[in-house]
């Protein structure tokens, strides 16, 4: 289009739409006229957040993404689910999408020593009655989950289902397909429990005896899963009998009437954490999201929609009874659980994961 009813490279139309006639302006009002036809309203800022999707995201969303958005004004967008290869790729790259992601408490310490994270702002995050194993100069706790034992209930009648790691893997009392996580971080606790070592003396890890104990399981093991979904499906359309999974899925789909169940016994307590990667272009509203996200009314709302446990303290005392004894986090479960050492992993990570990643593939 010509020149005409432009200046400056502004489109002036919306302006004589409005019935200005811009030749009898003064000079002063020409100039107020520019500053204010500088094109539509922009939209709600958006904070895109990536997290690990199913019922847990679900769950996020409802208590957290939407009261945020109606708090502050804001769009957040929500993509899963977490990478940790995308995660360098982005900020090596300097083109980072996310803004806030939840991730594993393991990865803080390996994502720090490779500067993938921004320091988080504490004058705007209480962490006052944050989980202290969980805080850290990056990080914070997003909730608590625990690797169980998942099982079907078309196969194991209740109480006739493995309640250890050890009739987990004996295939002979208790046949049928696995699914094992595709993960070193809780998989091979779960390989040395299996072959009897006490929940006390588990670390250091013995890795030749966890990965000798997941040889004697791996003919069984039908699917070994990447993603929370998958270990419920498989359960739910019976292509296998016997899961490690997270407790927070199985109790859903279950819920939902899945032919399905969990049980407790031995479990691997773990974390999840938020983290803002670095070089986000939204880091003063990332803060303000993860003091949202771990404020107890909302720790204790996402905690009613499914059972994961609060890293806030004060989110408790807003939980009854009954909501409190199904989470994986509570006093009466915590004798038979071991807490992933998240510093042995930070130490031994690359070395074990490499050989895991070979194993697999032997």
């Amino acid at each position: 289009m010509a020149a005409k009813g432009k200046m400056a490279g502004r489109d002036l139309r919306p302006c004589r739409r409005a019935g200005l006639r811009l030749p009898v302006l003064s000079i002063l009002a020409f100039v107020g006229l520019l500053a204010g036809c500088k094109g539509a309203p922009k939209g709600p800022e958006t904070l895109v957040v990536v997290s690990w999707g199913g019922a847990m995201q679900d769950a996020q969303r409802e208590v957290i993404y939407k009261t945020f958005e109606a708090k502050y004004g804001v769009k957040v967008q929500d993509v899963s689910p977490t990478d940790y290869g995308k995660f360098k790729a982005m900020v090596d790259s300097k083109n980072v999408e996310w803004d806030v992601a939840d991730v594993d408490a393991d990865f803080v310490p390996r994502a720090v020593k490779g500067a993938l994270l921004e320091p988080l702002d504490f004058k705007v995050i209480d962490k006052t009655s944050l989980e202290p194993d969980l805080t850290t100069d990056y990080s914070v706790g997003a909730e608590w989950f625990a690797l169980a034992i998942g099982y079907s209930t078309k196969d194991y009648a209740p109480g006739k289902n493995p309640k250890t790691w050890p009739e987990f893997w004996n295939t002979k009392k208790f046949p049928g397909k696995r699914t094992l996580w595709k993960y070193a971080p809780g998989t091979l606790e779960t390989a040395l429990m299996a072959d009897g070592v006490p929940i006390g003396k588990l670390y250091p890890l013995d890795v030749d005896r966890a990965f000798k104990s997941l040889d004697k399981i791996k003919k069984a093991t039908q699917v070994w899963w990447t993603t929370g979904a998958q270990p419920a499906q498989l359960l739910t359309d019976n292509e296998v009998s016997l899961a490690a999974a997270w407790n927070g899925r199985i109790t859903t789909a279950k819920t939902q009437g899945a032919a399905i169940d969990l049980d407790f016994g031995q479990s691997v307590l773990m974390a999840d954490v938020w983290a803002v990667p670095k070089g986000t272009k939204h880091k003063d509203l990332a803060m303000k999201f993860i003091a949202w996200a771990t404020a107890p009314e909302q720790q204790a709302a996402f905690a009613k929609l499914i059972p994961y446990g609060p890293v806030n303290g004060k989110a408790f005392d807003l939980l009854d009874a009954g909501v409190k004894a199904s989470l994986p986090s509570s006093p009466d479960k915590r004798a038979n659980q071991v807490i992933l050492n998240v510093k042995y992993w930070f130490d031994n990570y690359d070395a074990i994961n490499d050989r895991f990643q070979k194993w697999l593939l032997e």
